[in-house]
């Protein structure tokens, strides 16, 4: 009897350790996919303003257009804030790629944040660029 037992108690053990092993990371992953919402003194605590920058575009014409661009802390706002050229140089160089009906179109500004905000966490070293918000935007 006690042979049998033996086997059975190591066996019941095991499951019990590979169901708590499974609820644990299952719980994990759920915690992780939920963002925090963040109320708007944490936002404004780690955003950039830029100076209107102002290009000319493919189609002619210029644009002079504002950002916001939001952090993950105050680190990388200060670092953010150094590299005001580099911000600066991306936006005109992306901008003056697009015409006036990209511009003026929802998906085209979309394009322009996303590909500013993934060109800008390529230079950053002390945290990210979490959103790019145009503030201000005047094409001529």
């Amino acid at each position: 009897m006690k042979a049998k037992l033996k086997p059975m108690i190591i066996i019941v053990g095991v499951v019990i350790l590979l169901l708590g092993g499974t609820a644990f990371f299952l719980f994990q992953s759920k915690s992780k996919g939920k963002t925090a919402t963040l109320s708007a003194d944490a936002i404004a605590a780690n955003m950039v303003t830029t100076n209107p920058i102002v290009t000319d575009l493919t189609s002619g014409g210029f644009v002079q257009i504002t950002f916001q661009i939001q952090t993950d802390s105050t680190k990388a706002k200060d670092e953010l804030t150094k590299r005001d050229f580099q911000v600066r140089e991306i936006a005109i160089r992306q901008m003056s790629g697009m015409t006036q009906d990209q511009v003026k179109s929802p998906a085209g500004m979309e394009k322009l944040e996303t590909d500013m905000k993934t060109e800008i966490n390529k230079l950053m070293q002390n945290g990210k660029v979490v959103q790019i918000y145009t503030t201000n935007k005047m094409i001529q």
